[in-house]
């Protein structure tokens, strides 16, 4: 069992290359999380205008800069200047916090100008949803537009209003 147990482990690394193996986060510990998340985040949002005609570069180096880790990505398919950048990055935690009734804080990035989606595709399909380096160095140097904080205004409201 233990040599199964290590196999699997040594696959998931392999699969997910230089991308940390998600760490789901307990339901007990999570509103926790959640609070650490949104004070951070609110150190940011009233001057999220600031890096509107900046490259992403800045506002991931002042995320950084405030403690705040992405952990996972996605740039939809149907519009080449977005990117959905999350503190989440494992499917347990999502399903688990979706039961209790919590919700995620996340970032929506809209840029000024489209990216190369087949790039994005190919590198979304190496790592799959997990941030790491190749994707910050693809999307690092676009021009960010507009900022849209989600799901900050409390653990559990779920109301469509970002900030």
């Amino acid at each position: 069992m233990k040599t199964r147990h290590i196999i699997s482990i040594l696959v998931i690394i392999s699969l997910h290359g230089t991308a940390q193996i998600p760490q789901p986060i307990s339901m007990t510990n999570y509103p926790s999380f959640y609070t650490q998340i949104v004070n951070k985040l609110n150190n940011i949002i009233p001057n999220k205008t600031v890096y509107y005609n900046q490259p992403l570069s800045v506002l991931l180096q002042t995320l950084s800069q405030n403690n705040l880790t992405i952990k996972a990505y996605d740039p939809v398919p149907y519009n080449n200047r977005y990117l959905k950048l999350m503190f989440i990055d494992d499917a347990e935690t999502n399903s688990e916090r979706r039961k209790n009734g919590y919700v995620a804080p996340y970032i929506d990035i809209y840029f000024k100008q489209p990216y190369n989606y087949q790039q994005a595709s190919a590198i979304i399909n190496q790592y799959h949803w997990f941030w790491n380096s190749t994707a910050e160095n693809f999307y690092k140097n676009l021009l960010i537009e507009k900022i849209e904080f989600w799901y900050v205004r409390g653990l559990t409201d779920k109301s469509m209003d970002p900030k």
